[in-house]
């Protein structure tokens, strides 16, 4: 098991690389997120270590992008929250797929964080849709930025999402057409297009 992990802090790596060489991973550690991102497709971890409060800007935009299955690989997601997150941050983090989190680094916290490793401790979901948990990412074709967020509504090929960063998107009209996108359905990832249908507080879009 290839086991990426994320973060600046010498005591966070410190307390969870021995927790990962007991449950068998293989580590592999960055402390530069934005490099971690650039590197993911050709790590292709099977579980990945995020600590959320180091990178709070950018946790979401990574998680999103690792789950689409860039890598050919869907790893698990753990996050470590040194600092507590409210209900509406744990929300997002179940929406994108997030499998666990945990909050200490003790040893009831590296004890949590084993028990994802060794399965004993099952997954959070996320948005569910008629049964079925619906994930979106795209590439903006005007500014060529990738754009992660939350899908509101999911029906019949037609999607209400509401990006992380609006500003992401603010350039996208009704009429528009997104050429590079990524659908998971249950987890289950395709490339997509999409059709724009409206642009307002949230995007409405027709898959293609």
């Amino acid at each position: 098991m290839k086991a990426l992990l994320v973060a600046e802090d010498d005591n966070t790596i410190n307390a969870i690389l021995p927790a990962l060489k007991e449950t068998g991973a293989e580590p592999i550690v960055y402390r530069w997120l934005l490099k971690a991102l650039d590197n993911v497709e050709e790590i292709a971890p099977d579980v990945v270590i995020l600590s959320t409060a180091e990178y709070p800007r950018h946790w979401k935009t990574f998680v999103q992008f690792t789950k689409s299955g860039i890598g050919g690989v869907v790893p698990k997601v753990i996050l470590y929250n040194a600092r507590a997150m409210d209900n509406a941050e744990k929300e997002k983090a179940r929406s994108l797929g997030v499998f666990g989190m945990f909050g200490s680094l003790d040893a009831a916290g590296i004890e949590e964080l084993k028990n994802y490793l060794n399965g004993k401790s099952g997954p959070s979901y996320g948005v569910m849709f008629g049964g079925a948990k619906i994930e979106f990412v795209f590439t903006n074709p005007k500014s060529d930025c990738l754009v992660t967020g939350s899908v509101r509504k999911y029906s019949n090929g037609r999607i209400e999402f509401e990006s992380d960063i609006p500003a992401l998107v603010k350039n996208i009209g009704a009429g528009d057409t997104i050429e590079r996108a990524t659908f998971g359905e249950n987890k289950i990832y395709k490339h997509v297009g999409a059709k724009v249908l409206s642009n307002g507080k949230t995007l409405e879009l027709k898959l293609t």
